[in-house]
């Protein structure tokens, strides 16, 4: 677990913590609700990190003077007079819970229920046992296997429902060649075509790429393909077909 000092690593924190959540906060802040259970040091404390950001959520954990605050997916702890900041996970050593993530797949769950699947590029399985959102990247070789196996996915009865992630950022090539295939006819045809190397006409359209890139940044997407799990687990990377369905079945 990573603490910091609040009088000692200010900087540390606005730079490499609070600045990078600050352009995350208005999407991870979709379908949550706050919940107030703070004190006067602790709101002073975020107002300062992150002014005019309201948390998703403020609970005491089971460690006395231990609160656990939650923009969207991204999960911090304080103590009760907001002297000390912690980042990292709580685990229940009895049964072996990690009940950070746990918290955190709740949120990202809400998340990705908050955006609709009309927006998606959807591959849907004719036998239906699951749903997996992936974040992709047109330029990303992992990408570009995985999806060259949807027959093998959509065989072991997952559904795939794509969502963009240009990773060079919005206005890069990747992101335009994203808009290309959502804007075109077919978005269906148009995503194995683009990953095969074709090019997609240029077209501009009202578009969820820009939406989708930044609920993937709120998400803790750092690279691509990135799965999520129905109950908002995160599978980071290219997963076989196979090992999906297992994974999924287990419940892991």
């Amino acid at each position: 677990m990573t603490l910091f000092k609040k009088n000692k690593s200010k900087q540390i924190v606005k730079k490499n913590t609070v600045s990078a959540m600050a352009a995350l906060v208005a999407m991870s802040a979709l379908s949550m609700n706050v919940m107030a259970k703070s004190t006067p040091e602790l709101d002073a404390a975020l107002n300062n990190l992150m002014p005019g950001t309201a948390p998703s959520s403020i609970e005491e954990t089971s460690m006395p003077g231990i609160y656990e605050v939650s923009y969207g997916s991204t999960i911090f702890y304080f103590n009760k007079d907001a002297s000390l900041l912690f980042r990292g996970d709580i685990i229940d050593v009895k049964t072996r819970t990690n009940l950070t993530e746990k918290k955190r797949g709740e949120a990202r769950g809400k998340l990705l229920d908050s955006m609709e699947e009309s927006q998606m590029i959807v591959y849907p399985a004719k036998n239906e046992k699951a749903k997996v959102t992936v974040f992709t990247d047109i330029d990303c070789p992992y990408c570009v296997k995985l999806h060259r196996e949807m027959d093998d996915y959509n065989a072991e009865g997952i559904t795939i429902r794509y969502m963009a992630y240009p990773r060079a950022g919005i206005a890069s090539p990747s992101y335009q060649k994203a808009v290309n295939v959502w804007c075109s006819d077919d978005p269906a045809k148009a995503m194995g075509d683009a990953k095969e190397g074709e090019t997609i006409p240029n077209k501009t359209c009202d578009n969820p790429v820009a939406q989708q890139f930044q609920l993937g940044q709120a998400l803790g997407v750092q690279g691509t393909p990135a799965m999520f799990l129905e109950d908002g687990t995160s599978l980071p990377g290219y997963v076989p077909a196979k090992r999906l369905s297992t994974a999924i079945s287990s419940g892991k």
